[in-house]
């Protein structure tokens, strides 16, 4: 026997009235709660169910609760080509964005290409190997795997690359070469780091970050070596910033003649003055490790109307120079000076 209650429940009946528009006839029913009740339940249940058929994870749940070992096993095999699925899409969308940047280098190089074959510095058939700037990249017979595309446009990349760092380099050299002398030009000329003991650890051009390690270009090139060694001015010019700046650390930058200026960064201390007017050869910093840096290092850009160049050009000429300085005792001198000023 049934509760009174549950069963005064299940015998409770609803007076459900129908009006018909089209005859004006009205209809009266009597309907259980419980069949109400039933029925509801039964839509709910069956929307639970067709969401659950169409959900991979429903569907392997349910796999699971009714120990179905074959569907089970299908539904793994479709979860991991799925997985396998998503992943090929997003390295289509990785290397989608890598060809396009590779597209505007491209077209960089083609404008850089036509300037240098202006200037008479370089002939039509030295830009790529294939003729017309190409990069003999043959079109592949057959639909070539994801993998196989990243390979090719790594090593697209990687002529890209040289190329553009020749055409920089290019570039550099003939505006040296055209404003003649060194000397009241305002060209940087002078090698930047009066030290023996430095090395060249990073050059301009594109590179692995150190810091985020990943492919970036790089403006300037740095010379490593330890903290508080000699940085000098480049050339004759006035200090247009002295101070921290976002990512360069410490940094010295110095104009010069015919829009040329120059940065110095990642330094110790800097010692030229904003305003000052400094001569080639002049001690204006002191090596460091401050901002975006992982060693001790000066980082040495040069710049013409604010656009980045190839400073190794402007300066190889005087490494030798200013090394032999260096093992004299200049840069020693320097610093021995730059004390005594500032104990005063």
């Amino acid at each position: 026997m049934l509760p009174r209650s549950i069963r005064q429940w299940w015998e409770y009946k609803l007076l459900l009235t129908v009006a018909l528009t089209d005859t004006g006839n009205v209809h009266t029913l009597r309907v259980r709660a419980a069949w109400l009740v039933f029925a509801v339940v039964f839509a709910v249940s069956g929307w639970l169910g067709m969401v659950l058929a169409g959900d991979l994870a429903g569907a392997r749940l349910k796999a699971t609760l009714t120990g179905n070992t074959e569907v089970q096993y299908y539904l793994d095999m479709i979860a991991e080509l799925r997985a396998q699925r998503d992943a090929e899409r997003e390295q289509l969308r990785t290397i989608a964005q890598e060809l396009g940047v590779l597209q505007a280098r491209l077209d960089r190089f083609d404008a850089l290409g036509n300037k240098l074959k202006s200037d008479g510095t370089l002939l039509s058939d030295t830009i790529g190997p294939e003729g017309k700037g190409g990069f003999g990249v043959v079109a592949p017979s057959t639909l070539p795997s994801v993998e196989e595309i990243t390979q090719r446009v790594a090593q697209v990349q990687e002529k890209a690359d040289f190329a553009e760092l020749s055409l920089e380099t290019a570039l550099a050299m003939i505006i040296r070469a055209s404003l003649g002398p060194q000397i009241d030009t305002g060209i940087p000329y002078l090698w930047p780091l009066m030290s023996t003991g430095y090395r060249l650890s990073s050059p301009f051009g594109w590179r692995i970050d150190p810091v985020h390690g990943n492919r970036a270009w790089h403006a300037g090139m740095d010379m490593a070596d330890k903290q508080g060694q000699p940085v000098i001015a480049a050339a004759d010019g006035l200090v247009v910033f002295s101070g921290w700046r976002m990512g360069y650390g410490n940094m010295v930058e110095v104009q010069h003649k015919n829009g040329f200026s120059t940065r110095y960064a990642h330094l110790f201390k800097a010692i030229a003055k904003e305003g000052q007017r400094v001569q080639a050869g002049d001690l204006i910093a002191l090596l460091g490790n401050t901002g975006k840096s992982t060693g001790a290092h000066l980082h040495f850009e040069v710049r013409r109307n604010d656009n980045a160049l190839n400073p190794f050009p402007f300066i190889r000429e005087t490494r030798q120079e200013v090394y032999g300085r260096a093992q004299q005792g200049e840069g020693e001198a320097l610093l021995k000076n730059w004390r005594k000023k500032a104990n005063r």
